[in-house]
């Protein structure tokens, strides 16, 4: 299909194929840098570079800042806030208390928590089709997770904090959704980095040093983790939920786990496992039918509903 005839829906689903493409690399990355770097460490260099792409990109191209409302002012530096510090920092605690399944597990409800926040505060209602396609990548992700090896137990407060991350990252995808539609994807999430990568630069202070000890190939893929796996797919995924609802934009993005799947399978001679290969297509078949959703499931906007950042336009 020529590009010239693509809808905005086909390019909105275009940009978060691009974040699961993104991801799935990010993993393998991110697994060869912790070699070199703490996690703190690691996710504070992420962030800081990300805000630096992000300001470099608005520095470049004034047209992208435009007035920001002073309604929008504190949500719009939470957006950024929470998906660079508030996420790292709860994930990094938790992942350090449970197994590797178990965190997969929690972060398998992430579409389904972000699905409730957008049933309660944006009004959006799944048709029957997608709320079953949601139900079956949830259940697609457990299976997969029942797969992967467990040593050691997890704690309730690692759950708690892996859950925390994953309810910060929701209301994160919630709050751009409700202001995509109002300013660009790069200046929206630019305030709330910068504010997220200072952060980031005092808990992380005391491992300053693991940087200067850092190999080349260890720093391209942190400027690449940072630029690409944090900056672009925030962009991204702020672009797409101009046009697609929070719950779709989620629920595609799981795919980065079957995609991280086959390239382990393709790449490095990782055979997947049965849990694997079942969980991998429920995943896909409920992505398919969540992002098939009917537009008329979608209620329109009630008065007063721009109070809140939800305007009809770029709601579907």
């Amino acid at each position: 299909m020529p590009i010239r005839t693509l809808t905005p829906r086909h390019r909105a689903l275009g940009q978060v194929l691009l974040v699961v493409l993104i991801g799935s690399f990010s993993f393998t990355f991110i697994e060869i840098v912790l070699r070199e770097l703490s996690p703190n460490a690691m996710a504070a260099g992420r962030v800081v570079i990300s805000a630096m792409a992000f300001v470099a990109i608005v520095a470049l191209q004034p047209r992208r800042r435009t007035p920001i409302a002073p309604a929008h002012r504190v949500r719009l530096v939470l957006t950024g806030l929470g998906a660079s510090a508030g996420f790292h920092l709860l994930f990094s605690a938790g992942q350090d208390q449970v197994t590797v399944a178990t965190s997969a597990v929690v972060q398998g409800t992430f579409p389904a928590v972000v699905a409730a926040g957008e049933w309660l505060f944006l009004r959006h209602r799944l048709d029957r089709r997608a709320a079953a396609g949601l139900v079956l990548s949830v259940v697609g992700l457990v299976v997969i997770s029942s797969g992967a090896e467990n040593e050691g137990s997890s704690s309730l407060l690692g759950i708690a904090l892996v859950l925390g991350s994953v309810i910060v990252w929701a209301a994160t995808s919630l709050t751009t959704r409700s202001l995509a539609d109002q300013y660009d994807p790069w200046w929206l999430n630019t305030p709330g980095t910068v504010a997220g990568a200072l952060v980031m630069l005092a808990v992380a202070a005391p491992s300053a040093g693991e940087f200067a000890d850092l190999s080349i190939g260890a720093w391209v893929l942190l400027i690449w983790l940072g630029a690409g796996g944090s900056a672009l797919v925030y962009a991204s995924l702020a672009g797409a939920m101009k046009v697609l609802p929070a719950t779709t934009t989620a629920s595609v993005a799981t795919l980065v786990v079957p995609v991280s799947i086959l390239i382990a399978w393709v790449v490095l001679g990782e055979s997947p496992t049965v849990e694997a290969v079942i969980g991998s297509v429920a995943v896909v078949t409920g992505v398919v039918l969540v992002s098939r959703e009917r537009a008329a499931a979608l209620t329109p906007p009630e008065p007063g509903a721009d109070d809140v950042g939800v305007s009809a336009s770029g709601r579907r």
